[in-house]
C-alpha cells in the first residue's frame, strides 16, 4: 500500500473515468517518473481503467505526457484491426454490403461499433491535470499527429499503422513521406499505393521520379508566383484551393488545373484551342513537365464531359470550375 503520494484532482463530470482512454476507472496508476529528472518525491495517482492500468504498469518513462503515449500506443496496437475498419469501409458500404453467412453478417452489424468505440479511446485527450489546484506543468501534445480523424502519438506511429492497412511497405511509405513532408500524407499513401513495384530497384526508380517532380513543381510554384504578380488579367484562382487527384494511374498536376482555369478554360475545345500557349509556359522548365502535364490535364477534362455525374458530385475541384464558368 503506497501511503505518501499525490492525487490528481479529478473534475465532476469525469469521476470513475479513466485518464488515458475514456472508459470507466478500475484502479489508480501510481506514477513515479524513471529516470526521475524532475527530483519527484511522491507517486502521481493517475485513474485507469483496467486495460490502460495493465499497460501503464509495465512502462517506465520520464513524465506523464509520455506515460499517455506509450499506452496510447499500446491501445492502437491492441486495437489495430478495429482502426483499420474504419480505413477498409464506411459506415454507407458496411451497411449495405452483401455480406452472406453468419460470421460475416455478425461483421457487418458489428463491425462499425466496434471502429468508433477504438477511435473514441485512442483519440480521447483526458483532462488538464493538476493536483491541489495547481497545474501539472510540461505535458504537451505537439508530437502527436492526426489522420482522417484519428490522433496517433507520433507521425512515426501513424507511418507504422497506416502501411499496414494499406498493405504498403513501411519503409517506401517513410521514404516518401520524407520527401513530401508531413502535411502531405495523404498525398504520399496515395503516391504509394499507386506506383510502389515488387522490387527494391522499382521503387528506387519511383522514388526518383517523385523527387524529379518535387523539384519541377517548386520551380513552377516560383514561376507562377511570379506571374501572379504581374499579370492582372489572370482570373485568381489560388493553387492552394486547387486538390490533387489521380485519375487512371495518371497525377494531375494542380499547376496545370491552374493554368486552365485563370484563363477561363473548362472544356477540352478551350483547352485544344490554348495548347500552343500551354506547352509556351510549360515547356520553359522541360519539355517531359509540359508533355506530363498537358496529358493529365486532358484525361482530367475528358472525365469531366464524359461523366457529368462523377464532375458533378465527386470531381474535387467542381466548385472552382462552377466559379470559373459563371465568370466567364
Amino acid at each position: 500500500m503506497i501511503d505518501d503520494y499525490q492525487s490528481i484532482d479529478v473534475p465532476f463530470e469525469f469521476r470513475h473515468t479513466c485518464w488515458f482512454c475514456g472508459e470507466p476507472y478500475y484502479k489508480l496508476h501510481a506514477f513515479m517518473a524513471s529516470p526521475n529528472y524532475d527530483n519527484q518525491t511522491s507517486p502521481i495517482m493517475i485513474p485507469a481503467c483496467q486495460e490502460c492500468f495493465t499497460f501503464s504498469k509495465a512502462i517506465k518513462v520520464s513524465s506523464l505526457d509520455l506515460l499517455r503515449d506509450k499506452v496510447k500506443d499500446k491501445l492502437h496496437k491492441h486495437y489495430e484491426k478495429h482502426l483499420q475498419i474504419g480505413v477498409n469501409w464506411t459506415k454507407q458500404e458496411l451497411e449495405e454490403s452483401e455480406m452472406e453467412g453468419r460470421a460475416f453478417e455478425g461483421f457487418r452489424d458489428k463491425a462499425w461499433i466496434m471502429f468508433e468505440i477504438a477511435k473514441e479511446r485512442v483519440n480521447y485527450s483526458g483532462w488538464d491535470l493538476s493536483v491541489d489546484g495547481i497545474p501539472v506543468v510540461g505535458l504537451t501534445t505537439a508530437f502527436q499527429f492526426e489522420f482522417n480523424g484519428i490522433v496517433y502519438t507520433s507521425l512515426v506511429q501513424a507511418v507504422e499503422q497506416l502501411s499496414k492497412a494499406y498493405n504498403i511497405p513501411q519503409p517506401y511509405l517513410e521514404d516518401v513521406v520524407e520527401l513530401v513532408g508531413r502535411t502531405k500524407l495523404a498525398y504520399a499513401i496515395r503516391f504509394c499505393k499507386t506506383t510502389y513495384g515488387y522490387s527494391a530497384a522499382e521503387r528506387e526508380t519511383s522514388l526518383l521520379s517523385l523527387k524529379a517532380l518535387l523539384a519541377e513543381q517548386q520551380a513552377l510554384d516560383e514561376q507562377m508566383n511570379l506571374c501572379q504578380k504581374t499579370d492582372n488579367a489572370l482570373l485568381n484562382v489560388k493553387l492552394s484551393a486547387i486538390k490533387e487527384l489521380m485519375l487512371y494511374r495518371t497525377m494531375i498536376s494542380p499547376h496545370a488545373i491552374q493554368w486552365a482555369l485563370q484563363r477561363g478554360i473548362t472544356t477540352l475545345v478551350g483547352l485544344s484551342q490554348q495548347e500552343d500557349a500551354f506547352f509556351e509556359f510549360f515547356m520553359k522548365d522541360s519539355e517531359l513537365t509540359a508533355f506530363t502535364y498537358f496529358n493529365g490535364l486532358q484525361i482530367y477534362y475528358e472525365k469531366r464531359e464524359t461523366d457529368p455525374e462523377w464532375a458533378e458530385n465527386d470531381d474535387p475541384n467542381r466548385l472552382l470550375f462552377d466559379r470559373v464558368e459563371k465568370m466567364n
